[in-house]
């Protein structure tokens, strides 16, 4: 009975435990239209994964992952973020029933595209504080000092 049990036990904290939730992040200088295009267009023409919902307001895609005859959700976000000071796109993949190695892989297969498609990117300016500058200090001198001659009139 206690074998019945403890196993009955077991099973249950199994069945009850959260899958990991893998997630890829990686962050991009291009602007946010070029990588939206590209990002659909890699899903959707170069994997050939069916796309269910998407959104290019919001940034989001919910696609059908393909692999072996299956099918796996995944989601794919694209936002405007500041990293660093710096003005960057970042791009969030997450299938969670497939392991991490294939988000960094299409992650991996992103950023080639977006670099044959557009080249390098434009590298942006690190945004700065804005420099306040002191006022000049006023000279202890008067510079209004005129000659007595020149108030009355003469010369």
């Amino acid at each position: 009975m206690r074998v019945v049990l403890s196993t009955l036990v077991a099973f249950l904290l199994v069945s009850m435990s959260v899958p990991a939730e893998a997630r890829r992040t990686s962050d991009h200088d291009y602007r946010y239209e070029q990588i939206w295009s590209s990002a659909v267009r890699l899903l959707r023409v170069d994997y050939g994964f069916n796309i269910r919902d998407r959104d290019r307001g919001i940034g989001f895609v919910l696609f059908d992952y393909q692999d072996h005859g299956r099918t796996y959700p995944g989601s794919l976000e694209v936002v405007r973020a500041e990293i660093g000071g710096q003005q960057k796109v970042r791009v969030t993949l997450n299938i969670p029933a497939q392991p991490s190695y294939v988000e960094r892989m299409i992650l991996d297969r992103l950023q080639r595209k977006l670099r044959a498609d557009f080249g390098e990117p434009i590298t942006r300016p690190v945004a700065r504080e804005p420099i306040v500058e002191e006022a000049p200090e006023e000279d202890a001198r008067d510079e209004d000092t005129e000659d007595d001659s020149d108030r009355d009139g003469r010369s």
